[in-house]
């Protein structure tokens, strides 16, 4: 990668990004020296992502048909 003119990773470096970088420990499930294991879509869990999708789904159609007394 030297001769195509890219940045290079080395562990220093990408333990200095990953200790001062939130977003760097939030895709990273794993690492060492060897290799980096990034979190996969079963391990991902996005921020405010309901514990059960349908229930959310549910309660958002309760409020979008619920009229009240205003009719």
């Amino acid at each position: 990668m030297m001769r195509m003119g890219n940045q290079q990773f080395d562990y220093d470096v990408f333990k200095a990004a990953y200790d001062l970088d939130d977003r760097v420990q939030s895709i990273t499930k794993n690492f060492d020296k060897d290799k980096i294991e990034l979190v996969s879509n079963n391990d991902f869990e996005a921020p405010g992502a309901p514990a059960d999708p349908k229930a959310d789904v549910s309660a958002m159609a309760k409020r979008a048909t619920d009229v009240g007394d205003k009719l």
